[in-house]
């Protein structure tokens, strides 16, 4: 399972950039989940909103402190695409094309069958199905521009960015090999952020359902404890009642989705059949339980029984993966 926007595979370092924090990772056995070093930093509301850099420089200032602090200046970096500004949506093509051919037909598709909201996308796909008349993909695509302001951000800060991919492919490489989820499972996998939800649904080990669903919270109501590890644990500051209402009400968005994909997507014939969580937020095990009561699937959290890092680290874990031919 092998998803990225049109660059070369190489031995690389693994970075997220999120509206709130950069992690890096370097793996030295990544199919044995053995990390070499890591590193996290917190950054200051506004810098990133919703997926755009809106301060680069002070951005640029903060990113090229961690190269030097973790000892990363001139290495090969592969980088995941903004939850916000990833579009995943599914596409027929005519079966007639080849799978060499797909690519081309899709460009000269863009803005007559295949409508998008930027001018300027790069693009991927993942075949979900083949049928007489028909292919079906899933088809992932970004704005170029966008990708190009990381990148050149990456490239300011001295390092040399070599693929894009994304969030929830990369945190269905780490549930795969954990071996949580079979072919058969409709699995829905949940990343609990703080500014948002990142939600998926993977069958025959192929994403078939995305969505982002934004958290509103008061990011000053955060205390982001600093350890010698340089690993973070965040504490919520504010009212407990504010943030399990919060998360109740996200609980119903998740509820209408698993609702829609069952009976819009395959028309009443298969729900989710498993659910697993994962994520930064504290109050995993409160989610784990309230999503028990109202679903009769197994839930799961992640389990870091074997891996040296938490949770806020599973997705890049996961984008640490991607050398490893898992499916």
């Amino acid at each position: 399972m092998r998803f990225g926007l049109g660059l070369f595979n190489k031995k690389r370092i693994n970075l997220i950039i999120q509206d709130h924090v950069i992690r890096y990772l370097d793996m030295r056995q990544p199919e044995l989940l053995e990390v070499k070093s890591s590193g996290e930093r917190y950054l200051p509301e506004g810098i990133i909103q919703d997926g755009t850099i809106t301060d680069r420089e002070t951005l640029l200032t903060i990113l090229e402190e961690c190269v030097e602090e973790w000892g990363i200046k001139g290495r090969e970096v592969q980088f995941l695409i903004p939850d916000s500004k990833l579009v995943i949506r599914k596409h027929h093509i005519p079966s007639e094309y080849k799978v060499e051919e797909i690519k081309g037909y899709l460009y000269l598709e863009l803005g007559s069958t295949i409508h998008l909201p930027f001018e300027d996308p790069v693009f991927d796909y993942v075949l979900l199905e083949t049928g007489e008349e028909k292919k079906e993909i899933l088809l992932f695509a970004a704005s170029e521009q966008m990708v190009n302001d990381y990148s050149t951000l990456l490239t300011s800060a001295k390092l040399k960015p070599v693929v894009a991919d994304a969030s929830c492919v990369a945190l269905y490489r780490l549930i795969y090999l954990k071996q949580l989820t079979s072919e058969e499972d409709h699995t829905l996998c949940l990343q609990f952020d703080i500014p948002a939800i990142q939600l998926s649904v993977f069958h025959n080990h192929k994403p078939y359902f995305f969505n982002h669903l934004k958290l509103e919270m008061d990011y000053k109501s955060w205390n982001f404890k600093h350890h010698s590890t340089g690993i973070q644990q965040l504490q919520w500051q504010g009212d407990a009642g504010f943030i399990h209402g919060l998360v109740e009400d996200k609980l119903l968005e998740i509820d209408r989705i698993i609702n829609y994909y069952k009976f819009t997507i395959n028309n009443g014939q298969q729900g989710i059949t498993k659910v697993i969580i994962s994520g930064e937020l504290p109050e995993l095990s409160y989610i784990q339980d309230r999503l028990k009561s109202k679903l009769n699937v197994p839930v799961l959290l992640l389990d870091q029984s074997d891996q040296q890092l938490p949770s806020q680290f599973d997705v890049v874990l996961g984008l640490g993966l991607k050398e490893v031919q898992l499916c």
